[in-house]
């Protein structure tokens, strides 16, 4: 398995619509419908084409380390669509990337990202078969991720919720992810601070809402959990972070990833966030290669399921770092054996 967070080689563009208005790259790993690439559809106003590619080849490299760590059975891949005005060009987006999803015959599924949501997928679904959202399920793929964060909290806890000892815990954004983190710590008696750009979705209820500026990072805190952008945290804000850890369901919280190792040697544990925000990939997972158990169970039986396997492999992770390896070494390993069935059939093994 590859231990870094950088595209693997054999990343590349695989299918391409360029327009005056609208680009759109299916970006992922040389692959076939026995293995599909998955990730999801990104639509934002890159500043060139070239800057799409880009992000589009380090998501699907995020995403092949997701995927291999936990055994999805997908390889790692991307949509990245470029608009100067992305609200204007949804249906043009819809259309363009089924027909490149077709295209492909299987080899690339996608699902929701950023700045498109369930009901484009559904839209998408009635155009191409290559799609992996829970539609029509009741299982919500960002409930997924925020259980398998609280599965990760759990980990760094070393106890679930329920038995834990109440501290104090930030959250940073509190969107479909982190606003049901914030909400769950909240109601097991944790002092929860909460930051958001929007004052509406901050005001978590038993949660504490910042004033916008104000400099969270200098909180004393038992854990932090960026739940928003990439590249969050600054080498100042490292300075000042006073936690006991750092739980990241944001992809590469942190500026540069040497800062996380320089909390770590304050003796800080920081959770790599592949290892924290697999939650829908997970989900994806099941509803791929166990659809008969995925139909029959209710959500909460996915979301425990969740939870549980990211509890199990961060503690499996942090149990590693005790014993002196490195984080590269501890990723590996924890990661799924290549040989293993998808971790998507174990579930449906339970039911």
């Amino acid at each position: 398995m590859a231990t870094k967070t950088q595209p693997s080689p054999n990343i590349s563009v695989l299918a391409e619509h360029v327009s005056e208005h609208l680009s759109v790259f299916v970006v992922a790993e040389d692959t076939n419908s026995e293995r599909p690439a998955n990730g999801g559809l990104r639509l934002l106003n890159y500043p060139t084409d070239a800057a799409c590619i880009a992000d589009g080849e380090r998501l699907a490299g995020l995403m092949t380390y997701k995927h291999d760590l936990y055994g999805t059975g997908f390889a790692g891949g991307k949509i990245v669509a470029r608009a100067k005005e992305p609200g204007a060009v949804k249906d043009e987006l819809i259309s363009i990337t089924a027909e490149l999803l077709q295209s492909l015959e299987g080899s690339m599924i996608t699902g929701c990202d950023l700045n498109t949501s369930l009901e484009d997928m559904e839209r998408l679904t009635a155009l191409t078969p290559h799609v992996l959202a829970a539609v029509g399920s009741p299982v919500d793929a960002s409930a997924a991720t925020a259980h398998g964060t609280l599965g990760a909290v759990e980990a760094a806890l070393n106890a679930e919720l329920k038995d834990a000892k109440p501290g104090r815990v930030l959250v940073h954004g509190c969107g479909a992810v982190g606003g049901t983190v914030a909400r769950t710590l909240a109601r097991h008696g944790w002092t929860v601070f909460t930051v958001d750009l929007s004052r509406e979705r901050a005001a978590v209820p038993g949660a504490t809402p910042l004033p916008q500026g104000c400099p969270w990072w200098q909180l004393k805190l038992d854990l932090l959990v960026p739940c928003s952008i990439s590249g969050l945290i600054t080498a100042e804000m490292t300075r000042a972070i006073r936690t006991s850890a750092v739980v990241p369901a944001a992809n590469a919280p942190f500026q540069h990833p040497q800062l996380a190792e320089e909390l770590r040697q304050r003796g800080i544990q920081v959770l790599p966030d592949p290892l924290v925000n697999a939650g829908a990939v997970i989900a994806d997972s099941i509803e791929r290669f166990s659809p008969e158990a995925w139909k029959d169970a209710g959500p909460e039986e996915v979301y425990a399921f969740v939870r549980g396997e990211v509890r199990q492999r961060a503690m499996n992770f942090l149990e590693q770092r005790k014993q002196g390896i490195s984080v590269s070494e501890a990723l590996v390993h924890v990661a799924a054996e290549r040989s293993n069935d998808p971790i998507g059939l174990s579930f449906g093994e339970l039911l």
